[in-house]
């Protein structure tokens, strides 16, 4: 027996996606089929119209930060990844890349987000864990989490993936103290924002745009937000150097993606200083160091791609202990059936939203 679903395919860039009708089979032995709630619109969405990320040769389904309700569950698949026990009607929190957890890059290197046997985005036609499709088949090697009754799946999805990301990005940077500047107020610095201030920081100082997402970060904890239209490079470093008595920051985040903000984030270290580079994952970037006072200063560049599996499961957890009481809930600000995804990548791109999701139809 089979179920028809929409899906959202992509060819390549300057070619309008794609909404077709597919015949989804029932999952197989250690499969999960999963009709799609909310898949949340990310940056990466956007780097991938515009042709910023290699295209396959042929179209494919993308999309990857996704809740959604189990709808049957194939032979053998009796829990969640964290081992939890799952049913039809459940609600789940998935990853749809699938890393293997056997090759080198996985185990020594500790790099499952460039896992040498991922094959992502997948081939559109044949049953796959993508977002942007009504329902996605999770194999068995999907990272899934079950969301907790009381939990609600926008906690969850508000963040989508850049609150693993975030965390991926604090677990390399170590224990949090001082000052914390964030470049960027979009979903990774936002939920830097959250992480720092609840992990912590003395300061936590939100540099970004528009207003709107500036507003969010005060919310989520910063205690200071500094607009970047209405302020040059020169002040918003006075402005660091004025609230840091001169010393500037323990740790400067980057989450803004642009690489003029490497440089500037360099100029705002202190001493004994971290530098994580979150942001900057696709396309070429150069930028001037001066290594004699990265020495002199005793900092430290650190770049962070990807998560482990678990930090999904503590996304979860974040929303169950925090969601409510920070309106994780109020971040979702624009809401895209599927078939207009790409007017909500668009959205999303020119930073109209805090976050937008895809619905069903």
């Amino acid at each position: 027996m089979s179920r028809s679903a929409h899906t959202i395919s992509f060819e390549r860039p300057g070619v309008p996606l794609a909404y077709n009708i597919e015949d989804i089979p029932e999952p197989g032995p250690g499969e999960t089929l999963v009709r799609m709630t909310m898949a949340g619109i990310c940056g990466t969405e956007a780097h991938r119209l515009a042709g910023d990320l290699a295209a396959a040769d042929y179209p494919v389904c993308f999309g990857h930060e996704v809740v959604g309700v189990i709808e049957a569950l194939g032979e053998g698949v009796t829990t969640d990844f964290a081992g939890t026990p799952i049913a039809v009607g459940d609600r789940l929190y998935w990853c749809p890349p699938e890393w293997c957890g056997e090759c080198w890059t996985c185990t020594v290197a500790g790099q499952g987000a460039a896992c040498e046997r991922m094959l992502w985005p997948v081939p559109f036609g044949s049953p796959n864990a993508a977002g942007f499709r009504e329902l996605a088949t999770l194999g068995p090697l999907s990272t899934k989490y079950r969301i907790p009754d009381g939990t609600s799946s926008e906690s969850v999805i508000a963040f989508g993936c850049a609150m693993p990301t975030a965390m991926g990005a604090f677990r390399r940077l170590g224990p949090v103290s001082g000052t914390v500047v964030i470049q960027g107020s979009g979903p990774v610095g936002l939920a830097s924002t959250v992480l720092a201030s609840i992990g912590g920081a003395d300061q936590v100082i939100v540099i970004g745009d528009p207003e709107n997402r500036l507003e969010v970060a005060r919310k989520l904890g910063a205690t200071e937000t500094i607009a970047i239209a209405s302020t040059t490079l020169d002040e918003r470093r006075a402005r660091i150097m004025e609230l840091t008595n001169g010393h500037g920051a323990d740790i400067v985040i980057e989450a803004a993606g642009r690489a003029a903000a490497f440089p500037e984030g360099l100029g705002l270290l202190g001493y004994n200083a971290r530098y994580v580079i979150v942001g900057l994952y696709s396309g070429d970037a150069v930028a001037p160091i001066d290594p004699v006072r990265l020495n002199n200063y005793s900092q430290r560049i650190i770049g962070s791609l990807g998560m482990p599996r678990e930090d999904f499961l503590h996304t979860v957890e974040l929303a169950t202990a925090h969601g409510e009481r920070l309106g994780f809930a109020d971040l979702i600000t624009h809401r895209f059936p599927l078939s207009r995804t790409e007017e909500g990548i668009a959205t999303a791109a020119r930073g109209e939203s805090v976050k937008a999701v895809v619905i069903p139809d």
